[in-house]
């Protein structure tokens, strides 16, 4: 029986509410010590027995779902019966309470649940719903995820908050319909999706959920490593076999790389790696043919991220901000011959290679 329920019903009538559907009650107390909370915001939730020290952790583990607008409502127990006042969420840790009360959260104003979209793409998915949605398989919309990736990894690039917001959502479509799929084909479900995920981050971090102490960020990366390689080692023969094969070359590359160093398989100084780089630039340079030359291109490009690597640098994005400078810097280039009524292609470097300049002095 739920500890405070004697609570429920006084805090229901002081807030003029019949006994809701649904109705998620929560104990204060443990509410208190998590860091997410524990409830499908589409539906309503009560809070009981909440005392004046929990008000602070409240807000804070509510602010990690609802917004600080959020309009809630804090009963107030007495002898004499009890009273609801409004309280926004964002001023929760300052709202006065003497002896015990109830919080009571309505439910977000617009579906926002994890489960509303569940269901929403089952619907999808279901004989009545979308046959576009109906036919797709796990490998038909590989395309569609990889392009969802990359539209977040621009959102990334650009800076642009609400463009990522949107472009998360697109994503997170692609792993629900994923997983919709996967449970029509009797697969696996969306629940074992997250249960697995939620174990292995636990297990890999025994630094936060054990005894295991770390002195930095480099400490954890070779826990993470040293637990990882247990796992697999009855399924993967190498150390370089959990990198994705269909990773950007150069993401591929730093991963490689990245994990070989991690067994000391790395120069101790970045001078070698400096002197290495000259090294593949000359075999370029004499190569013979041109099979030999796109080998040795290969190796140069990855001797350029390996120093990379050695200067903190992650060369798939520092080449997308270079992408980014062309773009902007040639376009530049184009508007301006525009403007003074020249063809790009009559224009001579030197004309262009000044534009370039002139556009790399404007911060483009």
């Amino acid at each position: 029986m739920f500890a405070s329920a004697h609570r429920i019903e006084p805090a229901l009538r002081a807030l003029d509410l019949d006994d809701l559907p649904g109705l998620q009650l929560l104990d204060a107390g443990a509410f208190a010590g998590l860091y997410h909370p524990p409830l499908n915001p589409d539906v309503a939730a009560l809070v009981v027995p909440v005392r004046a020290e929990h008000l602070s952790d409240l807000q804070q583990v509510l602010l990690n779902q609802y917004p600080a607008t959020h309009a809630l409502r804090l009963v107030h127990f007495s002898d004499t019966g009890a009273a609801a006042a409004p309280a926004l969420l964002g001023e929760l840790q300052r709202a006065a309470l003497d002896g015990e009360g109830a919080l009571y959260v309505p439910p977000l104003a617009v579906p926002s649940s994890l489960e509303r979209f569940q269901d929403t793409i089952a619907h999808l998915r279901a004989p009545e719903g979308c046959p576009w949605d109906r036919k797709q398989t796990h490998q038909s919309l590989r395309p569609y995820l990889l392009e969802e990736t990359y539209e977040v990894l621009d959102a990334l690039d650009s800076g642009d908050v609400g463009a990522l917001r949107e472009e998360l959502g697109d994503l997170l479509l692609q792993i629900v319909l994923h997983s919709q799929i996967a449970v029509d084909a009797g697969e696996f479900r969306m629940a074992d999706v997250i249960a697995a995920i939620d174990e292995k981050i636990v297990r890999r971090h025994p630094h936060v959920w054990g005894t295991t102490e770390v002195q930095d960020d480099q400490d954890v990366k070779v826990n993470w490593d040293r637990l990882k390689q247990v796992e697999k080692q009855k399924t993967r023969q190498s150390r370089l076999d959990g990198v994705p094969k269909s990773l950007p070359a150069l993401s591929q590359a730093f991963s490689y790389q990245d994990r070989a160093a991690r067994v000391n398989f790395d120069w101790d100084t970045v001078e070698p790696v400096i002197a290495k780089l000259y090294e593949e630039i000359e075999e370029v340079l004499t190569a013979e043919d041109a099979e030999a030359r796109a080998g040795e291109v290969g190796d140069l490009l990855f001797a350029a991220v390996n120093l990379a690597r050695w200067l903190d640098v992650e060369p798939e994005s520092a080449l997308r901000g270079s992408n980014a400078r062309f773009y902007r810097r040639f376009s530049y280039i184009e508007q301006e011959a525009e403007r003074q009524g020249r063809a790009l292609d009559e224009m001579t470097l030197a004309e262009m290679d000044t534009l370039w300049d002139q556009a790399k002095a404007n911060g483009l």
